[in-house]
């Protein structure tokens, strides 16, 4: 009887250490030197992958691991930054709870995978069907990484720097340097969101888009930033996009430096400078823009937000220096502060998905534009193929603050020298490249229109909304110690700096708290800069 009973305590002891064994986490560390597609799946929760610090050249790294919340699987360097990819490496990941972490790519290039060019970085199966979420990430993190210069090999090439794929993944305190090529840097995929009807409900946050512009001037897909595509227009997508610097960010040539193409995002607290390009909802509706800085300096082609789509807001954005259109011809005339186009008619718009939709209940409201030279233009019409004949209803333009400063708007016809404009009504009378006129079908209308302010003439149908004023000198001040002179609002008009988090910055001297990865920014963990007031 004792021999069976202490038999069969053994076996249990024996399970239960067999049972704590697997429970254990484990370190994998690479022994490879690159050259090489090395893979590790079915990690387990807590597991640590270690690439040995190093430089690496054509290493292609995939992981799948199934982690928890508080036991993530983990995909990290040695030591922050001291692990270099080089060639055409990669970096893929996919499963749920996978945090990537530290890894430094550079002179970097495409891989051909399945005949098609693969970006350096992205949380899926590499070959997988887009459109099925299971060989995609799931609740993981990309952070503090560099990605930055291009191979030669590269420069020719259009493809993506970064893809996301999959839901509720992270994408934090990365540095994307100067991409030379055509394509964007980082990509929000949502042909398996739109499959499977769900939100990707991703966060792109406390990242730095550096210079684009070392390279050959290019047209469109220059973007640093685009989410969505024209046939995903509608899918709700619930991306936020956060506290990111975009700093001479867009190719020469892109108009966009952020392309909105899905639902239900909300852009905030990110800070756009020196930039030759707008935040553009290009397509899809109920966006919101707020609390985002547009810091131009006048660069040519710079503009802030420019919207498409039905039930989108922009509030309390300030924009200043957008240059517009001065000196570009009448194609260009998107290139505002704050803009919205006219939309195609309704035949083209059915026959082109990638067209101008019909501009309905969108919000503008306590927003400021200072020394702009194009500044407002609330309806469009641009010089395209296709009839531009809806221009936008029921717009909300409220409380919103224009001074030029001194700074004239252009005078070419189709914006009449004002700081507001609503362009193209029924007496407009445009022709198209097919030599057809494209009159209006109506006036633009507006739902609430009062308690705008500026020192410029403006349209005839936005006068009984704003008040002329010429003689009052805004307060200007370095109200958060960055550098950067702004103005506060007025008489109730204009964005509330006290909403806002501090301008980004990234400069040898002074980089904000918190932006880009910890290794690269030696002020990181520093505390923000906070507000305060002009005297």
């Amino acid at each position: 009887m004792c021999a069976n009973l202490i038999k069969k305590l053994i076996y249990i002891v024996f399970i239960w250490l067999g049972l704590l064994a697997q429970g254990q986490a484990k370190t994998i560390n690479y022994d490879g030197n690159g050259n090489e597609e090395w893979k590790k799946t079915g990690v387990r929760g807590g597991d640590v992958i270690v690439i040995p610090d190093g430089e690496y050249n054509n290493l292609k790294i995939t992981i799948q691991g199934k982690g928890k919340r508080a036991k993530p699987v983990r995909l990290k360097a040695q030591t922050p930054g001291g692990v270099v990819l080089t060639g055409e490496s990669w970096i893929y990941y996919y499963g749920q709870y996978v945090v990537v972490d530290g890894f430094d790519l550079k002179n970097i290039k495409p891989s051909v995978y399945k005949n098609k060019l693969r970006a350096p970085i992205a949380n899926m199966k590499p070959g997988a069907s887009t459109e099925k979420s299971a060989d995609m990430c799931h609740m993981c993190i990309l952070q503090h990484i560099r990605i930055d210069q291009e191979h030669n090999d590269a420069l020719a090439d259009d493809y993506r720097w970064v893809d996301i794929y999959g839901y509720y993944n992270i994408v934090r305190h990365n540095y994307f340097g100067a991409k030379k090529s055509q394509g964007r840097v980082l990509q929000v995929n949502l042909k398996h969101a739109d499959k499977e009807n769900k939100p990707a409900n991703h966060r792109i946050q406390y990242n730095y888009f550096a210079s684009r512009n070392e390279g050959e001037a290019l047209d469109n897909g220059g973007e640093a930033l685009l989410i969505g595509e024209s046939s995903r227009q509608h899918v709700s997508a619930q991306v936020r996009v956060e506290m990111n610097l975009f700093d001479d960010a867009s190719v020469a040539g892109e108009p966009e430096v952020i392309s909105n193409k899905s639902s239900d995002n909300l852009y905030q607290y990110n800070t756009i400078r020196n930039t030759s390009a707008s935040l553009t909802l290009r397509h899809g509706d109920r966006n919101t823009v707020q609390y985002n800085w547009f810091l131009q300096d006048q660069r040519a082609g710079s503009g802030g937000v420019r919207v498409i789509g039905k039930d989108n807001v922009e509030r309390n954005n300030y924009i200043d220096g957008a240059a517009g259109a001065k000196g570009e011809t009448e194609g260009k005339t998107y290139r505002t502060a704050l803009g919205m186009a006219a939309g195609y008619s309704e035949a083209d718009d059915k026959a082109h998905i990638n067209g101008y939709q019909l501009s309905v209940n969108n919000v503008f409201d306590h927003n400021t534009v200072v020394r702009s030279v194009q500044p407002v233009m609330l309806s469009a019409w641009y010089k395209r193929d296709q009839d531009m004949t809806r221009p936008p209803q029921q717009t909300t333009f409220t409380n919103n603050l224009v001074m030029q400063m001194g700074y004239q708007p252009l005078d070419e016809y189709w914006v009449k020298g004002q700081s507001i404009s609503v362009d193209f009504t029924p007496e407009s009378q445009y022709i198209n490249k097919q030599g057809r006129p494209n009159v209006a079908e109506y006036y633009p209308s507006f739902k609430a229109l009062s308690g705008n302010i500026s020192d410029w003439a403006v349209s005839d149908l936005v006068k009984q909304g704003v008040r002329i004023d010429r003689t009052t000198k805004l307060k200007g001040c370095d109200a958060f110690a960055t550098g950067d002179e702004l103005f506060e609002p007025l008489n109730g008009a204009g964005a509330d700096l006290s909403l806002m988090a501090a301008p980004l910055l990234w400069q040898q001297q002074m980089k904000s708290a918190k932006l880009g990865p910890a290794w690269l920014n030696g002020n990181w963990l520093d505390e923000a800069k906070t507000y305060s007031a002009c005297s």
